[in-house]
């Protein structure tokens, strides 16, 4: 008997020991760890672009100051892969020949994973790089030629000696790094639709039927892993090559069984150019739109991949107003935080004045609105809006769509001033609102004022030269 309560003793400070994991926040929309509101703010980095490739050489001091001014900059989440194979001599491959784990790759995320937990950056894991997977096929360690398991991508996800080794990787990203707390989520595949599917012109119903079956086996041995070795488990997401999804495959991957969380690469037309902010705007706050309808607001959705892929490097003036305008649509839309950039800059990695937008944003989630429990419903058909430029675009979203009492909001003219703005309001609860007007390059309040509701509306009238400005709305006693 002492020693049966003695055992279980252990267990639970054993479960205890391990720190809580990232959970999806109460209102749905964003994330929660340790009590706090979690609102992705961050971009794509990679083993060897020039922000981490530091870390693959062993310089750790550089790696610090990267991290740095991360923090610095208000940046807390990174997506990176787990290996990043644009090289052909596979000098970031995780394994090469299959069973052979490199152990620089092993090193260097060692040294990442050190450094998140030291500067609160949290991570976002995908183990593979499917498109330079597919480029670069002919020495693809999975291709069977080099001694792997297939000859050709397009059975990545049905072949049984390939979804072993698939499990394999996972048991050892969680054995090596799964008790970190700053692993917002494995990300089981990139783009899963694409390149293991459409790439090789599957029908749908065939990506579906596979895409399910492999997501299923793979969440389940995650979960199941985890909760024995940790009595929790991370998140679990996946991401498509496609902004939006509709039919057979959007019943699969929208479906929530198997995954906490979706996120979609936003590579509209518009947004593969960056050369029209409200356009970039428009499509985004659609897209939000659209997924928040299917998910009826009760989970995270975002964008997480996305910039210029057809059109760079772009002058750092035009980058930064269409950079703007896809930050601030998306989290001010609805969306789950503000997406995450692809660089496309050249040296490829976000440079400093990309950086200040994130900050601003930072500064502006700090205060007043609960994000636990901000649901983030899009409130665009219930608010009026009027200003003296010529074309603009606002989009906003609340608590709720009735009886609200926060909301935020973001409103851009296409290059002039905005001048005389007048913002109706309507179905806020009965109270007196505080207003705020921020600077979206300074991340300050530059107007405030209060407001008390009638019959459920509040107008709110400035006068401003700004060309933008994102806004807050939230009721006193909130």
């Amino acid at each position: 008997m002492k020693r049966s309560i003695i055992i279980v003793v252990f267990l639970v400070l054993c479960i205890v020991a391990f720190a809580d994991f990232v959970e999806i926040a109460p209102g749905g929309k964003y994330f929660e760890h340790k009590d706090k509101s979690l609102i992705p703010l961050g971009f794509n980095d990679a083993l060897p672009w020039p922000s981490l490739s530091p870390l693959l050489m062993g310089d750790i001091k550089a790696g610090e100051r990267y991290f740095e001014k991360l923090k610095e900059y208000g940046v807390n989440v990174l997506r990176i892969m787990f290996e990043y194979s644009q090289d052909k001599n596979n000098l970031t491959a995780f394994e090469d020949p299959l069973g052979e784990r490199n152990p620089i790759v092993i090193e260097t995320w060692d040294r990442i994973v050190n450094l998140a937990e030291k500067y609160d950056i949290y991570l976002i894991i995908t183990p593979w790089d499917p498109f330079w997977g597919y480029e670069n096929w002919e020495t693809n360690p999975y291709n069977i030629k080099n001694e792997g398991t297939i000859s050709s991508l397009k059975y990545f996800l049905t072949d049984e000696k390939t979804i072993e080794n698939a499990k394999n990787r996972f048991k050892f990203m969680i054995d090596r790094y799964g008790d970190s707390d700053k692993i917002l989520a494995w990300e089981l595949n990139n783009e899963i639709e694409l390149w293991y599917g459409r790439i090789f012109n599957k029908p749908d119903s065939v990506i579906a039927r596979e895409v399910k079956n492999w997501i299923k086996e793979m969440s389940s041995y995650i979960r199941e892993y985890e909760m024995k070795k940790f009595g929790q488990t991370h998140l679990i997401t996946v991401s498509t090559a496609a902004p939006a999804l509709t039919g057979t495959l959007a019943n699969i991957l929208y479906d929530q069984t198997y995954l906490d969380f979706v996120t979609t690469h936003f590579y509209y037309d518009t947004i593969k150019q960056y050369t029209e902010p409200l356009k970039i705007a428009e499509d985004v706050t659609m897209n939000i739109r659209y997924h928040n309808y299917i998910f009826n607001d009760s989970v995270p959705f975002m964008d997480s991949e996305s910039g210029p892929i057809n059109n760079w490097p772009l002058r750092a003036d035009q980058d930064v107003k269409s950079y703007k305008a896809f930050s601030w649509s998306h989290i001010a839309s609805g969306g789950t935080g503000i997406g995450l950039r692809w660089p496309y800059t050249i040296p490829h990695k976000m440079p400093s004045y990309l950086l200040d937008v994130i900050k601003a944003v930072r500064a502006f989630v700090e205060d007043n609105i609960n994000w636990l429990y901000f649901k983030g419903v899009n409130l665009d058909d219930f608010t009026k809006i009027e200003c003296s430029a010529d074309e603009y675009f606002f989009t906003n979203s609340g608590n709720s769509v009735i009886e609200t009492t926060q909301i935020i909001g973001w409103v851009c003219s296409n290059g002039k001033e905005l001048g005389n703005v007048s913002i109706t309001f309507e179905d806020l609860h009965d109270g007196v609102f505080s207003f705020e007007a921020w600077d979206t390059d300074e991340g300050t309040i530059f107007y405030t004022n209060e407001y008390e509701s009638n019959e459920g509306e509040i107008t709110v009238q400035l006068e401003t030269d700004k060309v933008d400005f994102a806004i807050k709305l939230y009721e006193k006693d909130e």
